[in-house]
């Protein structure tokens, strides 16, 4: 016979809202997904879109929890052409309006790094956010993503959200407005890599990102062509590098 729980109401990190995200009070874009880390969550997404780039020109970023709408004010504009998203996308993102386009970065420069990141040092930061990210692993739908540093077994940041997007956005945006060098960083998610959070962690300067779960061809291919070192089923004892394997150290490759 089965088992019904009738539970308390949903904890607030499993709540689910639309939120809207202006720039300049111009609608950018909504994003089904967790209804806190609203600041954050708008700067990491307008970094994504290239809409931001220059911190000291940022004006002020405020929130109203309650309608689950962000304003970011800045110096910054949107490009000409650029077509912004008015409608709700799937749970957990801000769908990319670079990516629906289906174009890719104009004239893009590869990062570039002289930080090397030693492969039981990306195992210990991975176990350490999932155990900072404690809900994302108990039937709750969280994502955790985390921000850590070479040469170190911890992580300086850690941000959760429903969607593996949010979370990604949240931790970028959040170094981005505590002016937290991230060009020499390493990048930490739970879930899969798509070509959208290539595209997310080389927007955002941060030239590894690290996955306990799979990632894509075409987010091979991206990040390959931006510089960027993808590295996935980080779990345990064992790691995948899929693109600029020079940045991995201590690491003994095999053929799969």
């Amino acid at each position: 016979m089965a088992i019904v729980e009738y539970a308390a109401p949903v904890p607030r990190e499993t709540a689910e809202r639309p939120i809207r995200i202006y720039l300049n009070d111009a609608p950018v874009a909504v994003s089904q997904g967790s209804p806190y880390g609203l600041h954050e969550l708008a700067v990491g997404y307008l970094l994504s879109e290239g809409l931001l780039s220059d911190r000291d020109r940022l004006v002020e970023v405020t929130a109203d929890p309650e309608k689950a709408e962000v304003y970011v004010a800045s110096g910054e504009r949107a490009a000409d052409g650029y077509v912004p998203l008015h409608r709700v996308t799937s749970s957990g993102c801000a769908q990319s309006a670079l990516m629906r386009s289906g174009a890719c970065v104009p004239d893009a420069a590869r990062l570039s790094t002289t930080a090397r990141f030693d492969a039981d040092a990306l195992l210990s930061c991975m176990d350490e956010l999932c155990e900072r990210s404690p809900r994302r692993n108990t039937g709750e739908c969280v994502h955790g993503c985390g921000l850590g540093v070479p040469g170190e077994d911890r992580l300086l940041l850690v941000r959760e959200d429903i969607g593996r997007h949010n979370a990604m956005d949240k931790l970028i945006g959040q170094a981005w407005l505590d002016r937290v060098d991230v060009r020499d960083k390493a990048l930490f998610i739970t879930g899969r890599i798509s070509a959208e959070m290539a595209l997310k962690a080389y927007r955002g300067g941060c030239p590894v990102l690290v996955s306990r779960k799979s990632a894509t061809d075409e987010a091979v291919r991206r990040a390959a062509s931006l510089g960027v070192t993808l590295v996935s089923h980080c779990r345990d004892g064992r790691l995948r590098v899929l693109s600029c394997p020079e940045r991995i150290t201590g690491v003994r490759f095999s053929k799969r």
